[in-house]
């Protein structure tokens, strides 16, 4: 039987732009019907929890709500950062 604490908190450090879209994935297409349907409860709790993570660290980071309009370029300015990003299994 592995001794790992479950409940260890552990840091991961990403540039806000990431962290942008990985919340919008989170909040728009993995927190709700047709997306999660066939995760189980815990899995369904472990995504809005990581959601609710995000979005508090977005307010930290001084990324809050705004009209339509600037939030879709705002999405569209980190979705252009985003190819940036090295990802070990694109490269």
């Amino acid at each position: 039987m592995s001794n790992e604490d479950l409940s260890k908190p552990v840091s991961i450090i990403l540039p806000v732009g990431h962290l942008i879209i990985v919340w919008d994935i989170l909040a728009n297409k993995l927190a709700g019907a047709p997306a999660n349907e066939m995760f189980t409860a815990e899995e369904k709790r472990a995504v809005w929890a990581l959601q609710d993570l995000c979005e508090y660290l977005l307010i930290e980071n001084g990324t809050t709500s705004r009209p339509a309009p600037e939030w879709s370029a705002l999405i569209q300015r980190a979705t252009e950062f985003v190819k940036t990003i090295p990802a070990e299994f694109l490269d």
